[in-house]
C-alpha cells in the first residue's frame, strides 16, 4: 500500500500499429487486427483479432515470433525467437497464450469457423526479468504442415512503459 504523498508505479506493454502483411485466403479467408485504448485515461493498449479459419489449426500450424529492437531509428533483429505449434502456444505458453486461452476450445485442433478475440494484452508479469529492450517490433509468421508453407505474416510495435499513478 502506498503511503500518503507516494506515487504508485505500474508497468504495461503498449502494443500499437499492428499490420497483417500477408494471408493465404485458402487457409484464412478473412482476418483483421486492431490495437486500441478504451479512453485517454486508460493507459493500457488492447489488441483485437477477427479471423475465419478455413482449415482446422492444430499442431500442424506453427507460429514463429521474431523480436526486433528499436535502435538508432530502425528495427534490428534481436536474438529472441519463439517457434510454437498452435495448440502448445494457446494452451501452454505464458507469454502469448495467456491472452488467447479464453477464445479457443480447450481441445485441439481448433475447428473451422469465425473467431473474434477482444481486449487481448500480454501480462507484464510474464515478461522475463532483464528483457533486453523496452521498444521494438514483434513479427509473426504462420506456417502449416511439414513443408513450412507460409499462410500468414504480421507485425506489431511494442513498448514496455512505466507510469506513475
Amino acid at each position: 500500500m502506498a503511503k500518503i504523498g507516494e506515487t504508485k508505479r505500474i508497468q504495461f506493454l503498449a502494443m500499437e500499429r499492428p499490420r497483417i502483411e500477408y494471408v493465404d485466403r485458402e487457409y484464412i479467408p478473412y482476418s483483421n487486427v486492431t490495437s486500441l485504448r478504451h479512453n485517454r485515461k486508460d493507459q493500457f493498449y488492447y489488441v483485437n483479432i477477427h479471423m475465419m479459419l478455413a482449415v482446422p489449426f492444430g499442431n500442424n500450424v506453427t507460429m514463429h515470433f521474431y523480436f526486433y529492437e528499436w535502435l538508432t531509428n530502425q528495427y534490428k533483429r534481436g536474438f529472441i525467437e519463439m517457434h510454437l505449434p498452435a495448440c502448445i502456444l494457446i494452451h501452454k505458453n505464458k507469454f502469448f497464450g495467456t491472452a488467447l486461452r479464453g477464445y479457443f476450445p480447450s481441445t485441439c485442433p481448433i475447428p473451422v469457423g469465425d473467431y473474434h478475440l477482444y481486449n487481448m494484452t500480454v501480462p507484464v508479469d510474464q515478461i522475463p526479468r532483464g528483457f533486453p529492450f523496452t521498444k521494438g517490433r514483434i513479427y509473426c509468421n504462420i506456417t502449416i504442415d511439414n513443408n513450412n508453407k507460409l499462410i500468414g505474416s504480421a507485425h506489431i510495435d511494442i513498448e514496455l512503459k512505466t507510469i506513475s499513478i
